[in-house]
């Protein structure tokens, strides 16, 4: 009992390790954008679209949203997707602020504040989504527990 808690500790702060990465990652990147790559420009639509931050604000929702349901589906556990989450919110407050340069990698812009909200409603989704393996477990075991029916009267005389 005392080594499957230890072990659990354990994967819990490897998951914030690894929560971490995925934020400072995306933190970084989440204002990317391929508006240098010429043939992208030299298309209207795709030039605005692509050339702006949202796209890497996309795919740092997908990567970071993804980890999280890995997480969460894999090792069916709500706290190791909360410290994966924290690990990735703790990221994103550190680097979030003025660097020693004065430097600021996420803005109080509009993408900076959707970064931010996006990823901690991420967390909180992810965690606090119900088991729903745990409901079925639940209703088969009362199901089991109940007495089975008496028969009726037309059952009993075999008519």
């Amino acid at each position: 009992m005392v080594g499957s808690r230890v072990s659990r500790v354990l994967s819990w702060i490897a998951l914030v390790a690894v929560g971490a990465v995925f934020g400072f990652a995306t933190t970084i990147t989440h204002s990317s954008s391929f508006g240098a790559v010429g043939w992208i420009s030299a298309i209207p639509v795709l030039g605005t679209v692509l050339g702006s931050g949202w796209v890497g604000l996309v795919l740092g929702v997908i990567a970071c949203g993804g980890m999280l349901l890995a997480v969460r589906l894999l090792l069916h556990d709500r706290w190791a997707a909360l410290a994966t989450g924290l690990g990735m919110l703790a990221a994103m407050v550190i680097i979030s602020g003025a660097g020693p340069g004065g430097s600021v990698i996420v803005p109080n812009d509009l993408l900076g504040v959707i970064w931010t909200w996006t990823v901690a409603t991420m967390v909180v989704l992810v965690a606090a989504w119900p088991d729903f393996s745990r409901l079925r477990r639940l209703q088969q075991e009362a199901q089991a527990a109940r007495p089975a029916p008496a028969p009726s009267a037309g059952e009993r005389d075999g008519s």
